[in-house]
């Protein structure tokens, strides 16, 4: 049976009876003495309004760095968390679930002071707080994967990212490739309809090229400790290694050999940009890379 790809909005179960948080956080950075939000920041806030359901708590957090005055940077980060919750209240009627508080300053760590200050730490945190849910509830609507034929007229349109899945079978072995094209759902591992004609071709390669063999690996972004995320449909803090896994099932399923693939997650570990500034920045840490491994 050939494999479905599969797309849908998340949406959350009615509340349970006893209330067992599961949380999500997202990050939010800021210039230095910046509190008003930027466009980057409200187009994450506006995909963020879709997941507050009325059993949704919302806690936002301010915090700045060390530079200037701890006084004013504890009203700097007040300020930051409350025009976050603001926005939010614009966009969901359900204000009562939103709470926000600055948090101040984060000190200098023991590395020397900087005169750009720490851009990690000029930051809102929005924490997602819902009751544990026993199975992700999911719809899963089709998305129809292009034919061959319109496949090879869409790479007219996009030379640069077939160039690169072309020249796979050029490169030596160890040599690794980075696609941030191809392009995931926030928090989950089902591909976006726009990114679905790259892993086709990247299947095409593969038929064309029987001894060509690959490791899939799957990364994420807004994460700065290493660690993985939270992957909405299976619950467990695996998403990027359910995004590589997306990848390999849909190429075994159209008859590419297991044998000449392999898959692993690598969570936050290689972020390509750091530390996330903008919509872009996160784009680009959230990609898969494919490592030649045999030819």
């Amino acid at each position: 049976m050939k494999f479905k790809l599969i797309f849908c909005l998340f949406f959350l179960a009615k509340a349970l009876p006893s209330w067992s948080c599961q949380r999500d956080t997202i990050r939010l950075f800021y210039d230095i003495n910046q509190k008003e939000l930027t466009p980057a920041h409200k187009v994450t806030l506006d995909s963020l309004s879709r997941f507050i359901k009325d059993t949704t708590v919302v806690k936002i957090h301010g915090f700045a760095d060390y530079l200037g005055k701890r006084d004013s940077n504890f009203t700097l980060s007040t300020a930051r968390a409350d025009l976050v919750k603001a926005y939010l209240q614009k966009l969901h009627s359900k204000s009562e679930r939103l709470f926000a508080n600055g948090k101040g300053q984060i000190d200098a760590s023991t590395k020397a002071h900087s005169a750009i200050g720490d851009p990690f730490n000029r930051r809102v945190e929005i924490i997602f707080a819902r009751p544990a849910l026993p199975k992700p509830a999911l719809k899963k609507p089709i998305i129809i994967v292009p034919r061959s034929r319109d496949t090879a007229r869409l790479t007219k349109k996009n030379d640069s990212v077939y160039t690169r899945i072309n020249n796979i079978g050029g490169r030596n072995v160890g040599d690794s490739i980075s696609f941030s094209e191809l392009t995931f759902q926030p928090g989950r591992h089902f591909l976006r309809p726009s990114a679905v004609r790259y892993m086709v071709a990247l299947k095409e390669l593969l038929k064309a090229h029987p001894n060509l063999k690959i490791e899939i690996q799957g990364h994420i972004c807004c994460q700065y400790n290493g660690k993985d995320g939270e992957d909405f449909d299976t619950r467990k803090f695996e998403l990027s290694l359910t995004r590589a896994k997306f990848i390999y099932d849909y190429l075994v399923s159209e008859g590419i050999s297991p044998n000449r693939l392999t898959y692993k997650g690598l969570g936050s570990k290689e972020p390509k940009v750091y530390p996330e500034m903008s919509s872009i920045d996160q784009d680009q840490n959230r990609r898969v890379v494919i490592v030649l491994t045999g030819k």
